[in-house]
């Protein structure tokens, strides 16, 4: 690598030399320096180390703040901000007072590049060579480390001599000595931090950067009774510059952090003098310091009434009138000066500090240490100081970037003569080797007052030379057995090969990688399908890789930084599936050779281990499924409940115990519809042996799985895998078969997948039928004045199932309610009509509207069928008129199903029978059920004017529904229409009366046939175009005359 210094350095030796340190010391800012995203620095200025991205509440300005140097760097576009992978809702407000605490980082440079710029107010200047970066006073240290993006939206300009950059607009910067300022007074020699100026600086139009700041001292004074002389700011907070006194001259150089006052603000600038406890004669001398002319500010045009003077004050002798303090390191005596990393409350100082003349009592009110050694903010935070008492008196959280720990105290009192011992305590949360590592505590200021006045006092300290080393613990490692628990496979499922445990120390870690080796014998195939690392207790999964890897070598399995607490364990296993070609007998193991990890540094370390994991060796199962001969082929009822559907036997060979974890079972090869809950299957349960292992309430699908359990089949043992489910009458199914097409199993011992033998075998086949029943209409009845035993009408009951039926009830409703005991009516039963046997029990006293009649559980086989008759007696008192009943509510259920039968037909037609008296009879019946449309002689029929008068009445009915015979009779004429000519068949009942059926479809009888009341002559018709329909009709009817003595009559008189 070159540097972009090289051609301005003059040739030698010495040169060069110069030129290798300026290159490492480039090297060392990029690699300890700023990367905006880490995300291990501990807090700076108070503020938590997770807030990065800030600005205040009243600017759009928003700044990176780097808590590793307590320095903040704007960010100059939106781009800017972006390419680090920010995001806007990262920003944090703070106060202005918060962010005035940051310094403003001025030293740039592109992690692609050593070439390094001077930053301000959005412009960059190159900063030519090693000789001109020194010059201008800057430190290596305070590089900042960027992003090429970043870089790119500066501004190019030109740097100048002093740290200045070209191109500035107009940055007049108005100086006044402030009004607060204090007056005239005593400075006694000896004290410390004696204020002797304020000044006011206020930037007028643009904004400005002071970069050098040069004083005058005036008065008659011994340069050699000056200690220092510092600046700070209005909040009495110190500015980090390099200084020298010179010729009366004091030169504050702040290229490195420049005091930048924006446009319009005001900033103060204070001015200390710290003086030796010198026994030098001060009599009739002064100290003052003054601006005496605008040069002496670099980096702003600065106007004012120059010079520019402070009060004069008047030196005295401080030696022998305050007191003298005296600080003094002690020794730690730590065994072998070592502080273990993630250790807390660590000693790493031990300072005296004593009031040694006896005129008076002491109060500490701050003391600064520093460490001289390289160990930062990285390695020490969270210090305490404590007194001889053990009391804690004072915290610092975290070093400031000049590695410094300032203490505030309030007052603390030591008496004359006396002293306290101070101990400082450190939290260790990381460090590394070398110098960096090291701690070498100082006491490099005590700010201490006298009880005599408002003196700061002079302290001679003696720091020791006394380096502490901090170190780190390996992590502990231990192999684990392999042993499975319920949470290692929530996510990944195969077999553990490897657990291991990583036991923490005192330090947070991120666990970047591991690295296994694979050891087996020689018999064993490779490792072929992916390992996975998974977290042991969760199941979470860190990382994986291509088993056929580890044929290669150690394998590092990547983990992402994982996040590892202090003193945290953590076990891992390493899980895949074994290859079906592994003997018996064959073995595995996993090696942890080391482990890759980041501290809180940054720093990346590895450990090595080598610790061989514990031995897998194979063991397979093997299982055998067969269907289970034993049940064979079986039939059900659809509707049925709590009925077995699948039978399988499966046998675990010897050699081991086989545990199961996972079935699915599909559909078998035999299978008419699948097992669903739209189909009719509910309440599915599984079994394996007595063990339920599975309900499933409503399947959706045809594949079903079967997990989450845990069933132990001893080696040698054999059980049932059975299936229950119920059924819905209306099931989808007529045949089914389930096939297990999946079974999940391994060795308990070895948690190696078992051999499972004649997978997708089919159950043997469960058929199912239905309990049908149809009820139909066969005959209407009459019933006689006095008679006990009338049949008032006739009704079959046909098995149209599959299954034997018994019959359950039944309910005959009157439609006027006239069929009851009150109007002479009594013992109503039903009579099988072959067997002449009552086929229920009998309502003794009917009552008005509808009676419930049980059948008795009377059994009809499949496939029969059985005509039963109504039957009921009749007082002389009945009523002279005809009366309609019909049926409802019937039901039947499977002789053994015990499920109810579906019932068909019609069981609500209705039965009109006529009741004959002493006196007269309504002798005719409806030919057929329906409403009547045109009624005799009705003025709306429609075809009147080409027909005639309507002659008789048009009784609405489905097109081939029978026609019965209204009375007995003989048959006197059956015509056969055809054209316009409709089909019919006449009936002579005798005493004149005469009846004719009109548009038969069908025609049943012939003349001179002698037919029944009720008995079928024909199908009805009267669809236009249909067969025997004729010209006059349209729609589906039954045209019905009654002739008496040849002459029309209205036949509803007759029926």
């Amino acid at each position: 690598m070159m540097s972009i210094f090289k051609k301005n350095l003059p040739a030698g030796a010495g040169r060069a030399k110069n030129l290798i340190m300026f290159l490492i010391s480039l090297v060392m800012a990029g690699l300890f320096g700023l990367i905006l995203m880490a995300d291990e620095a501990l807090a700076a200025a108070g503020l938590d180390a997770k807030i990065r991205q800030v600005k205040t509440a009243a600017n759009p300005a928003v700044y990176y703040l780097d808590h590793n140097r307590g320095l903040k760097k704007p960010y100059v576009s939106a781009a800017a901000f972006l390419s680090y992978g920010n995001k806007w809702p990262d920003i944090k407000i703070i106060s202005q007072e918060e962010l005035d605490k940051w310094p403003e980082t001025h030293l740039m440079k592109s992690k692609d590049s050593n070439q390094v710029y001077y930053i301000s107010q959005g412009r960059k200047a190159l900063i030519a060579s090693e000789q001109q970066f020194i010059e201008s006073g800057f430190k290596w240290a305070e590089i900042m480390t960027i992003s090429p993006a970043d870089l790119a939206e500066y501004k190019i300009t030109d740097f100048k001599v002093g740290g200045a950059v070209g191109d500035n607009n107009d940055n007049s910067l108005a100086i006044t000595l402030d009004s607060s300022s204090p007056k005239a007074d005593y400075l006694a020699v000896g004290a410390q931090g004696n204020l002797v100026a304020v000044f006011s600086l206020r930037a007028l139009s643009a904004p400005v950067e002071i970069t050098k700041f040069v004083l005058n001292l005036k008065g008659i004074f011994n340069s050699d009774v000056i200690q220092e002389i510092y600046l700070t700011n209005e909040s009495d907070i110190e500015y980090s510059v390099s200084s020298r006194m010179d010729n009366r001259q004091a030169s504050f150089n702040i290229n490195s952090r420049p005091i930048f006052i924006s446009s319009g603000e005001t900033k103060k600038i204070k001015v200390y003098v710290n003086f030796k406890d010198s026994s030098a004669d001060v009599t009739n001398q002064t100290f003052q310091v003054a601006i005496n002319q605008a040069s002496n500010i670099i980096g702003a045009n600065a106007t004012g009434a120059f010079p520019l003077t402070g009060e004069t004050f008047k030196l005295i002798s401080g030696f022998g009138i305050l007191e003298s303090v005296t600080a003094s390191e002690q020794s730690l005596s730590i065994n072998n000066n070592q502080a273990i990393i993630g250790s807390t409350e660590k000693n790493i100082g031990k300072f005296n500090l004593a009031e040694t003349s006896g005129r008076s009592d002491i109060f500490v009110k701050e003391l600064k240490f520093a460490n001289q050694s390289k160990a930062g903010a990285f390695s020490l935070n969270n210090f305490k100081l404590k007194n001889r008492a053990g009391q804690i008196i004072s915290t610092v959280p975290e070093m400031t970037s000049d590695r410094e720990i300032v203490f505030k105290l309030k007052d603390y009192r030591i008496k004359k003569n006396g002293n306290e011992t101070f101990i400082i305590l450190a939290d260790i949360p990381g460090g590394e080797n070398g110098e960096n590592s090291l701690i070498n505590l100082y006491l490099s200021k005590a700010k201490v007052l006298s009880s005599q006045g408002n003196f700061n006092l002079y302290v001679n300290i003696t720091n020791l030379d006394e380096n502490i080393t901090i170190k780190r613990e390996t992590l502990g490692l231990v192999a684990k057995e392999l042993k499975a628990n319920n949470k290692v496979f929530i996510k990944e499922t195969g077999v553990i090969i490897g657990n291991f445990e990583i036991r923490n120390n005192n330090q947070k870690i991120n666990l970047a990688s591991l690295n296994f080796s694979l050891g087996k014998n020689s018999a064993m195939p490779g490792l072929t399908e992916t390992v996975y690392l998974v977290n042991y207790n969760t199941g979470e999964v860190y990382g994986y890789i291509n088993g056929d890897e580890f044929d290669n070598g150690a394998v590092d399995v990547d983990l992402g930084n994982l996040d590892l607490k202090a003193k945290q364990n953590l076990v891992i296993a390493l899980v895949t599936k074994i290859p079906d070609s592994a003997p018996n007998g064959g073995y595995y193991r996993i090696i942890l050779n080391g482990l890759n990890y980041r501290v809180a540094s940054g720093a990346y370390w590895r450990d090595t281990a080598n610790i061989a994991g514990a031995k897998l060796t194979i063991s397979k199962s093997n299982l055998y499924l067969y269907p289970n001969n034993e049940l064979g082929d079986r039939s059900f009822i659809k509707g049925e409940k709590n009925i077995k559907i699948a039978s399988f036997i499966i046998e675990g060979a010897a050699g081991g115990d086989t545990k199961i974890t996972d079935l699915t079972f599909s559909r078998g090869s035999d299978s008419s519809g699948t097992i669903s809950f739209d189909n009719g299957f509910s309440n599915l349960r599984f079994y394996i042996g007595s063990a339920k292992i599975k309900t499933i309430s409503a399947p959706y699908s045809g594949d079903i799985a079967v997990g989450g359990f845990s069933y132990v089949l001893k080696s040698g043992a054999r059980a049932e895998i059975k299936v229950y489910a119920d059924t819905e009458k209306e099931l989808g199914a007529s045949t089914i078969q389930l096939a297990i097409s999946n079974l999940a199993a391994v060795n308990s011992g070895s948690l190696i997948p078992a051999v499972v033998n004649n997978l997708n075998v089919n159950s043997h086949k469960v058929n199912f039928g239905q309990a049908k029943a149809e009820i139909s209409k066969v005959a209407e009845g009459f019933v006689t004045q006095g008679e006990n035993d009338n049949v008032i009408a006739g009704f079959k009951v046909k098995n149209s199932g599959v299954e034997d039926l018994r019959l359950g009830a039944i309910t005959i409703n009157a439609a006027d309610q006239e069929l009851t005991y009150s109007l002479g009516y009594s013992n109503l039963r039903i009579v099988n009509r072959d067997q002449q046997r009552t086929a229920s029990s009998a309502v003794s006293r009917p009552v008005a509207g509808a009676n419930k009649i049980n059948l008795g559980g009377y059994l009809v086989k499949a496939g029969e069928e059985a005509v039963f008759d109504v039957h009921v007696k009749a007082n002389d008192s009945i009523a002279d008129q005809n009366m309609d009943i019909y049926f409802s509510d019937f039901t039947a259920q499977g002789k053994t199903s015990r499920v109810s039968a579906l019932i068909s037909g019609d069981p609500t037609d209705s039965y009109k029978f006529t009741v004959v008296t002493g006196s007269s009879a309504k002798m005719f019946i409806q030919p057929v059920s329906g409403s009547i449309t045109y009624r005799w002689h009705d003025a709306n029929y429609p075809y009147g004017n080409s027909n005639g008068e309507h002659t008789g009445i048009d009784i609405v009915t489905a097109q081939g529904t029978p026609v019965k015979a209204a009375a007995a009779g003989a048959v006197v004429a059956v015509v056969s229409g055809s054209g316009d000519q409709a089909s019919y068949i006449t009936i002579s009942h005798g005493n004149g009366l005469i009846t004719k059926y009109a548009h038969l479809s069908r025609l049943d009888v012939q003349a001179g046939d002698q037919v029944n009341q009720g008995e079928i002559i024909g199908l009805s018709g009267g669809t236009p175009g249909t067969p025997g329909a004729g010209l006059y009709t349209n729609g589906a009817h039954l045209h019905f005359e009654v002739l008496l003595n040849g002459v029309s009559a209205d036949p509803e008189k007759y029926l």
